[in-house]
C-alpha cells in the first residue's frame, strides 16, 4: 500500500515599505474600532473559528509581538501582528530583519467583513505604531495569489517587491526558499 501524503507548493512575495514617507489617512467609520490585541481577544478569534490561530495569538502575546484587533460594533471583524525579531516557531520564516525593521505578520479578515478596509486599516494602524516606535522599514510576507492583501501593500501603500519565497511541504517535511532583491 502507498501512503500518499499531502503536497503543498505555495508562492510568496516579499514587500517593503519605507516609514519615513508620508502615510495614506487611516479613516475609520464611526462603528469601526482599532486597538491593541490583548489576552482576552484570543477567545475572540477562537470564536472566529480558528482555534490553532488562537493558540498562534496567545504565543506572539506571549514572546511580545505587536498584535491590533479590529471590531465593527463590538464584533471582531479582524487582527494583524507585527515583529521586530523571527520566532520560526511561530512564522517559519527565517529573514534577517535589521535595526529599524519591522515584519508584518499574521493578518486575518472574518469572512462577513472582508473587502470593506478592515486590513487597509489595521495595517496603516501597524504602519503608524512602528514608526512612532523609530522603526524605519515594514516588511510584508504575502502568498502570491492573496490579490486584496497584495493590493493594500502595493497600491495603497505604495510598497515595493524586493523578493520572494518558494514554500514546498510534503507530510511533516518543508522547505522555504528565498529569493532576494535587496532584503
Amino acid at each position: 500500500e502507498i501512503l500518499q501524503l499531502p503536497y503543498r507548493h505555495l508562492r510568496f512575495k516579499i514587500l517593503a515599505r519605507t516609514l519615513d514617507k508620508t502615510l495614506p489617512d487611516l479613516v475609520l467609520a464611526p462603528d469601526r474600532e482599532i486597538r491593541p490585541f490583548e489576552m482576552d481577544d484570543v477567545d475572540r478569534v477562537r470564536a472566529l473559528n480558528r482555534p490553532s490561530e488562537a493558540r498562534s495569538c496567545a504565543r506572539r502575546l506571549a514572546l511580545g509581538q505587536l498584535g491590533f484587533i479590529a471590531f465593527h460594533q463590538l464584533h471582531a471583524a479582524g487582527y494583524a501582528w507585527g515583529c521586530f525579531a523571527i520566532d520560526p516557531q511561530v512564522e517559519r520564516v527565517r529573514i534577517d530583519l535589521e535595526s529599524g525593521d519591522i515584519l508584518c505578520t499574521d493578518a486575518y479578515t472574518a469572512p462577513a467583513f472582508r473587502g470593506q478596509g478592515v486590513q487597509t486599516a489595521l495595517t496603516l494602524t501597524r504602519l503608524l505604531v512602528f514608526r512612532n516606535l523609530g522603526d524605519r522599514r515594514a516588511l510584508c510576507i504575502i502568498e502570491e495569489h492573496s490579490l486584496a492583501s497584495l493590493a493594500v501593500w502595493q497600491r495603497k501603500l505604495s510598497s515595493s517587491i524586493i523578493g520572494s519565497v518558494d514554500f514546498k511541504r510534503i507530510g511533516s517535511w518543508y522547505q522555504v526558499q528565498f529569493h532576494h532583491e535587496g532584503i
